[in-house]
């Protein structure tokens, strides 16, 4: 529901730019999670363009690991939420 709704949100704002961020939880090195959160936005922007059928070049995608977590990694729980992709919305 959430990609759909962000795709019906740039195909009214033609103008509208997202930098899609991958985040990770804190298992592993900074590399590797790195990695992981950047395929992790580049999933979303796929979806986002063959999917929903954004222009690839309106979506940018970027992977910042577990560098900005919004909840504990001590826990299942609060790692789970820390793997997720924003949206950042640009012009």
């Amino acid at each position: 529901g959430a990609l759909a709704a962000l795709a019906e949100m740039m195909k009214a704002e033609e103008g509208l730019k997202v930098l899609l961020v991958g985040h990770s939880d804190m298992s592993g090195s900074v590399e590797g999670n790195i990695t992981v959160s950047r395929r992790r936005a580049e999933s979303v922007r796929t979806s986002l363009i063959n999917d929903h059928g954004i222009a690839p070049d309106r979506l940018e995608a970027y992977g910042i690991g577990f560098l900005s977590p919004r909840a504990t990694n001590e826990t299942e729980e609060g790692a789970q939420k820390n793997r997720h992709v924003e949206a950042v919305f640009s012009r």
